[in-house]
């Protein structure tokens, strides 16, 4: 089984890294720059290639790692050529988009899967590294399920197979967990800033906090990971952060009414009850 790879950005260097680590046969990479594919290359060992046609000829699964805003594209040319066969199984890695984008190459009869690791790709090698503990979210017909199943246990992967229409509203939680907790993170950051704390001091200081509640989140949930005032169901502490923020930093007020809502919904009827509820309802209101 050899697989290719239109692309030769992070996801698709990293996988190839990833893949041929674990002793699967790649035939090499093909993308609009031939200094990306080159490099691909050079840490997968393996080909460049010069057009599509000769990468899926070469291939038996091929996966699409571009851009989401490109797969539509790719496939539209693969659907122009005449070397796509039901004996290959065509991917793509979008966490968003489901195979209802390659319906121009459907009637081929070929697999056809989405493949998406749950993790983020910021670094190439680092990233290879840690596709080893990555749980990923499958999509796809009967045949491309089964070869991609195939490359997971062979990898020693878990996995989820859902529905395509479930696609969308899984990435999204997939960016509220990754994205938004990037913002989350900045938007703390900028409240300490404005205590006169350093900026280059804060992160070393408050990360120690934030892994061990990522920490007690995984061993414990996250209901009965929370800490803090609003579990305690502490008013005057959450109207004195309210009358703190609204005059010293005020462009924070709403995120945080937001996010202690949310919280207090949360934990009702688990660790609050409800006339606590409702006196933290209106503070945060």
């Amino acid at each position: 089984m050899k697989i290719g790879f239109i692309g030769a950005g992070k996801v698709g260097t990293s996988l190839g890294i990833f893949f041929k680590n674990n002793g699967l046969s790649l035939s090499g990479y093909f993308s609009r720059s031939e200094a990306s594919s080159q490099n691909a290359a050079n840490l997968t060992e393996s080909c460049l290639f010069s057009d599509i046609s000769a990468l899926i000829k070469a291939s038996n699964l091929v996966l699409i790692t571009t851009g989401d805003d490109q797969i539509s594209s790719v496939v539209n040319q693969i659907a122009q050529l005449s070397c796509l066969t039901e004996n290959h199984t065509l991917i793509h890695t979008s966490g968003a988009l489901s195979t209802d984008l390659f319906d121009p190459i459907k009637a081929i009869g070929c697999g056809l899967c989405s493949l998406h690791p749950i993790m983020s790709f910021s670094d190439i090698i680092n990233a290879a590294e840690n596709l080893s503990s990555t749980v990923f979210t499958l999509e796809g017909n009967k045949n491309g399920l089964a070869d991609v199943e195939k490359i997971l246990e062979i990898t020693a992967n878990p996995y989820f197979i859902i529905n395509k229409e479930h696609k969308v509203l899984y990435h999204a939680a997939a960016c509220i967990l990754s994205n938004y907790l990037v913002t989350l993170m900045n938007s703390g950051f900028g409240l300490l800033k404005a205590t006169g704390i350093a900026a280059d001091q804060i992160t070393k200081a408050f990360m120690p906090l934030i892994t061990a509640t990522l920490g007690n989140i995984e061993n414990s949930g996250t209901v009965n990971a929370l800490t803090g005032p609003l579990v305690r169901g502490d008013e005057n502490t959450i109207t004195a952060h309210v009358q703190a923020i609204k005059i010293q930093s005020p462009e924070f007020l709403p995120l945080y009414q937001t996010m202690g809502l949310a919280t207090i919904d949360m934990i009702k009827d688990k660790r609050i009850d409800t006339k606590k509820y409702d006196q933290l309802t209106k503070i945060l209101s």
